[in-house]
C-alpha cells in the first residue's frame, strides 16, 4: 500500500492532521507525520530529507511526500519557488513539475499565513468545538481567513467570547476544532490547495 510521508514545522499542524488527513485519505494510503519542530529546521533539512526519499522510491517504495509550511511573513511565490527548486535538485518531481508521463511524487504546500487560517476558515467546526460561540456574530474579516494575522485574530475573537482568556493554546485548539473540519465549505484558498494536493497524491 503506498505510504504518504507529511513534513510539517510544528505541533499543532501535527496535531491538526492527526485528525484531519485520515477524513481526507479514508483508508487508501499508510499515513506518518513528521513534526520538525520548527520551520527553519524543516527548511534546513528539507534537502537531506528528500534525498533520502530519492533513495527509497528508486529502491521501490511506494511512497509519497506532502510538504507543508506557514508562509508567516515569507514572499508566497518566493517560499514556493525555493520549495519547488529543492525537491528538483533531490531528484524528485513535484505536482507543478511533473514527468512526462505526469507522475510526481512531491506535493509542497503553504498555510497562508498560518494554520489559524484553516480553523478561522470553518465557522461551524469553530461553533461545535466551542458551544459557547453557537448564536454569536461573527466578523466579517473571517470571511477572508488567508488574509494575515490569523492566530492573533482568532485569539482575539476566541477572549472577547470567554474562551482562553490569557493565552493561546496552539495545540489543544488545534486538537479541538479540527475534530470537526470538513472539507467542501472551508472557506480558506490554502486548506482548499492542500486537500487538493493530498488527494493528488493519491490518485496519482
Amino acid at each position: 500500500m503506498m505510504q504518504i510521508e507529511v513534513l510539517l514545522e510544528e505541533p499543532s499542524a501535527e496535531e491538526a492532521l492527526r485528525h484531519l488527513l485520515p477524513k481526507i485519505i479514508n483508508g487508501r494510503a499508510r499515513l506518518k507525520l513528521i513534526n520538525m519542530r520548527n520551520k527553519s529546521r524543516l527548511l534546513q533539512e528539507l534537502p537531506s530529507r528528500l534525498r533520502g526519499y530519492t533513495m527509497r522510491i528508486h529502491a521501490g517504495e511506494d511512497l509519497r511526500i506532502m510538504v507543508l509550511v506557514d508562509r508567516d511573513d515569507d514572499d508566497c511565490r518566493n517560499l514556493k519557488a525555493t520549495l519547488e527548486r529543492v525537491t528538483r535538485e533531490a531528484g524528485l518531481s513535484t505536482k507543478s513539475s511533473s514527468q512526462e508521463n505526469g507522475k510526481f511524487h512531491v506535493v509542497n504546500r503553504l498555510a497562508i499565513e498560518e494554520l489559524e487560517a484553516w480553523f478561522i476558515g470553518d465557522i461551524d467546526a469553530l461553533k461545535q468545538a466551542f458551544s459557547s460561540l453557537r448564536g454569536v456574530n461573527f466578523p466579517a474579516s473571517f470571511q477572508n481567513p488567508d488574509n494575515g494575522g490569523t492566530w492573533e485574530r482568532l485569539h482575539r475573537f476566541l477572549r472577547t467570547n470567554g474562551i482562553y482568556r490569557s493565552s493561546y493554546p496552539k495545540i489543544e485548539a488545534a486538537r479541538k476544532i479540527s475534530l470537526y473540519m470538513q472539507f467542501a465549505h472551508n472557506r480558506s484558498k490554502s486548506f482548499q490547495h492542500f486537500c487538493r494536493g493530498i488527494e493528488s497524491l493519491l490518485i496519482n
